[in-house]
């Protein structure tokens, strides 16, 4: 009988600056507690492009101490933001002086998928994004054209049993 694969969580920059901004209207200092058990315990990671979006404000300085866990550039995954961006040429802005994360996030999980089916590892890596999958275009769209698990952030927090709210004093 087949286990289900552990799940790990390859964070885009939209899931991280979501909760900052909650979190600026609604202190939740559980919600940067459970990250980091989900880092430690390798079951979140992100891309060094993700972290490189973050300003120097509360988010910036929280990621400055897990910068270990934004995956480098490979040469597999150059290979893979190329095939990407072939066939979703509006994934990024051309126009934009900086990296734009998202064909990265997407080819992180995509290697990280394909080194557990070489190496029998019982994992399986979803992208996680505030993105809509309504859109054509975006993350979403990309993710279920390569096959790619993707999760949105409600679908993450009700996977590990999390809920927001507001706790009266």
């Amino acid at each position: 009988m087949n286990e289900p694969k552990e799940k790990v969580y390859c964070f885009d920059s939209s899931i991280f600056i979501g909760l900052n901004r909650i979190h600026g209207f609604i202190p939740m200092p559980d919600i940067w507690e459970e990250l980091d058990h989900l880092f430690l315990s390798g079951r979140l990671i992100s891309h060094i492009f993700v972290y490189n979006e973050f300003n120097p404000d509360f988010l910036g300085k929280w990621a400055k101490d897990r910068e270990k866990y934004f995956m480098n550039i490979t040469e597999n995954q150059f290979v893979t933001v190329s095939q990407i961006l072939a066939r979703f040429d509006k994934l990024i802005d051309p126009n934009k002086e900086k990296n734009q994360a998202d064909p990265w996030i997407i080819a992180l999980a995509m290697e990280k998928n394909q080194e557990n089916s070489l190496f029998g590892q019982n994992k399986e890596y979803y992208v996680v994004s505030r993105e809509s999958p309504r859109s054509a275009i975006k993350i979403p769209a990309v993710c279920d054209a390569f096959t790619v698990p993707h999760m949105t952030l409600d679908e993450f927090l009700e996977d590990n049993g999390w809920r927001l709210g507001i706790i009266k004093s």
